[in-house]
């Protein structure tokens, strides 16, 4: 319906006093005349704004009082335009002062009129000091939260309601690779490849419909095509009236995570240096077959390979050799076997291989028959060339066992059978070699309680002087008398005690009484002879007893318990040791050497003698093995050898004992041939205590009464 103004405006002027009135005494806006420069009047809310009463600025005070100087000439020239009749109205603002001298910020209305016939200026007034303030505040925190937004180093953005870009900051701009210009106004679809704009637009459609938070993994594409692995963490946001507004994301770049966690998942299921599965991998993938096998009732073959004389490569060749051998075997196996077949490294020199769905032995036995003579050939180690062999064993999954450990476990058993039987060769798993395990088991039980139980003692074979015939040198020899099994040879206990870490208990136990029959025989020579005859007992140690500070210690404190000097004992120590430039073995060494202890180099001419060691360490002897002393008087060759060792080891200062003696011409030779000292049946066999020193005391030294 219409309204009619014409009505509406006689009414107004017939209510106009009543509606002036009302306007006058309003407590919100000022009202106020001004004319020849002085407030003709001002209403209770106008004095009030100013901190005045009415009657102290009517006909008293003017606009000139109530501005701030800044402000006066732009006050001055508004109300002159309007009172010349420039202008009719005026709108604007400016700072005005209160009585206690505080700022205002004021918004005036103002417009010409007559006043008692004269031109005036009718105006409103209204205090916007709170609003600008709030407005400053506003302002203010927009720019903190836009600063703090391009502040942030992840990427941010965020959306309307119909998810189109409304912003974002510089990270999001690098990050992306575009200008946000770009971005402002469209959506997912109209900036990123298909597969991902369709991920966004679900993500961000499902956030609408449960308005909250949102955090999930996807990949962004940046203007340049690659692709990131990130995290979206995204929150709705609403407007004033309540209703949704959009959304805010972040961007977390987690692609070097990803890589990491990628890295971390590889170095802990693969072998970091020939790139085949770990150990790890190797029994997940066992496991997981095993349940396959039962689902089929199929079979799978193992294979348990041992790289025979990979040591020795190690030793002569170096680390970086053995590693480079490494890699080129594990090459050599995986083209041996078929794509569907799994090659793993257990570690050190030992492979395992899985072949699923064999249970045949021809097939099976061709691919060891494969792996055997492809690791037999020669390896080309840059201008080296290294040789060792593959010994196999292969068991069969269901049929030896059905769990991963004892398969396993066979096939390590087989293998070891392998090279009981000479190497470079394969063996299947039986029966049999679970017993022979379970004897190896109960042997190492049975060590553990042998040198409490009193079963374990020394026996000393005499070392001569072969200028005088005399002796001056034993070595202890350790034996081991079993209640049930009898003797049992070092070569079969001595392993075992170093598999299961009692070498270090049963060496120093060694050393303690070998020094302590030291002790018993420096004390039986005559005063006069022990300056002049100085004896010395010689033993055996494992390299294991020099991997640790605390075992030589042992040594050292029961010279010192006996206060017997460290020349009266010697220390044999083996080639493939004194190749080991380990810090903690050459300092090992050098502690030995400090006491008086002598060093002695045993079996010397079967290893890998490097030479230059045996100037650059404390070694104070060799000890040719009995393989040349054997033939010395038949194979020239032998007896090449045994003279070069005795002439090298002279012009480096080092005296030499020759062990395996049996003839009086094999003693003649060497003692032709310059040798110092020797020992074997010719002379003695390993003797108990007390026969060893009935031995003594019927060789007495020289010059004794």
């Amino acid at each position: 319906m219409p309204i009619h103004l014409e009505p509406l405006t006689e009414d107004l002027i017939r209510e106009a006093d009543g509606l002036f009135l009302g306007l006058l005494r309003n407590a919100l806006i000022g009202i106020y005349i001004v004319q020849n420069g002085l407030f003709r009047y001002v209403n209770p809310r106008f004095a009030e704004m100013f901190g005045y009463t009415q009657e102290d600025i009517c006909g008293r005070l003017g606009p000139a009082d109530l501005t701030l100087p800044e402000n006066l000439d732009t006050v001055q020239r508004a109300i002159k335009s309007r009172i010349d009749g420039q202008v009719e109205t005026a709108h604007y603002s400016f700072h005005g002062a209160h009585r206690e001298g505080r700022p205002l910020e004021l918004e005036v209305f103002g417009a010409r009129t007559e006043f008692a016939g004269k031109p005036a200026i009718i105006g409103m007034l209204i205090d916007i000091t709170a609003r600008r303030a709030a407005e400053r505040i506003a302002t203010e925190q927009l720019n903190f939260v836009g600063q703090l937004i391009e502040a942030i180093p992840s990427p941010l953005f965020f959306k309307d309601e119909h998810a189109r870009y409304l912003g974002c900051n510089k990270a999001f701009e690098a990050f992306l690779g575009r200008p946000r210009d770009t971005f402002i106004g469209r959506t997912v679809y109209e900036l990123s490849p298909p597969d991902l704009a369709k991920r966004y637009d679900t993500a961000d459609r499902a956030l609408f419909e449960h308005p909250g938070e949102q955090t999930y993994e996807a990949s962004v594409e940046s203007a340049d095509g690659r692709r990131r692995d990130v995290i979206f963490n995204k929150a709705t946001y609403f407007k004033a009236d309540g209703s949704l507004g959009g959304l805010v994301g972040v961007i977390t770049d987690i692609t070097q995570r990803k890589q990491t966690e990628a890295l971390i998942w590889t170095q802990a299921n693969y072998d970091a240096l020939t790139g085949l599965p770990n150990r790890r991998l190797l029994n997940d993938r066992l496991a997981e077959l095993m349940k396959r096998t039962q689902r089929t009732h199929d079979s799978v073959a193992v294979m348990f390979i041992d790289l025979d004389r990979f040591k020795e490569v190690n030793d002569t060749l170096g680390h970086e050799a053995g590693d480079r051998l490494l890699v080129e075997a594990a090459r050599r196996i995986v083209a041996c076997v078929r794509e569907s077949d799994t090659v793993a490294r257990q570690g050190g020199d030992e492979f395992t291989v899985l072949l699923p769905g064999l249970s045949e032995r021809a097939p099976i036995e061709r691919i060891a028959e494969d792996i055997v003579q492809s690791l037999s050939q020669p390896f080309q180690l840059d201008r080296d060339v290294a040789y060792v062999s593959a010994s196999i064993g292969i068991t069969l999954y269901p049929t030896d066992a059905t769990t991963p450990t004892d398969i396993l476990k066979n096939a390590d058993q087989a293998m070891y059978h392998a090279k009981e039987e000479g190497r470079n060769r394969f063996s299947y798993f039986s029966p049999d070699m679970q017993i022979h395990a379970l004897e190896h088991l109960q042997l190492g039980k049975d060590l553990r309680l042998a040198l409490a139980a009193g079963q374990l003692s020394l026996h000393y074979q005499p070392i001569l002087n072969l200028a005088t015939g005399r002796p001056e040198k034993a070595e202890a020899l350790l034996r081991w008398t079993h209640p049930k099994r009898g003797a049992i040879p070092p070569s079969v206990f001595i392993p075992v005690a170093e598999e299961l870490g009692l070498i270090d208990a049963i060496g120093a136990w060694v050393f303690q009484q070998a020094a302590a029959v030291a002790q018993r025989w420096q004390h039986s020579l005559p005063p006069e002879c022990q300056l002049t005859h100085p004896i010395q007992i010689t033993v055996n140690t494992s390299p294991r007893q020099f991997a640790k500070g605390h075992s030589l210690q042992a040594l050292l404190d029961s010279l010192e318990a006996l206060d017997l000097p460290g020349a009266c004992m010697a220390i044999e120590i083996t080639e493939s040791l004194l190749l080991d430039e380990h810090p903690t073995f050459t300092a090992q060494l050098a502690r030995l050497s400090a006491v008086g202890i002598r060093l002695s180099i045993d079996d010397f001419g079967t290893g890998y003698s490097a030479m230059a060691y045996l100037k650059r360490m404390d070694i104070d002897a060799l000890k040719i093995d009995r393989s040349f002393i054997r033939d010395l008087t038949t194979d020239p060759s032998d007896l090449a050898i045994t003279e070069a060792i005795i002439a090298m080891a002279h012009k480096l200062g080092l005296t030499v004992v020759a062990e395996g003696i049996e003839t009086e011409a094999q003693r003649d030779r060497l003692t032709l041939a310059g040798c110092d000292y020797g020992q074997g049946f010719l002379f003695a066999t390993p003797l108990p205590e007390e026969a060893f020193f009935a031995f003594l005391a019927a060789h007495p030294p020289a010059g004794s009464r």
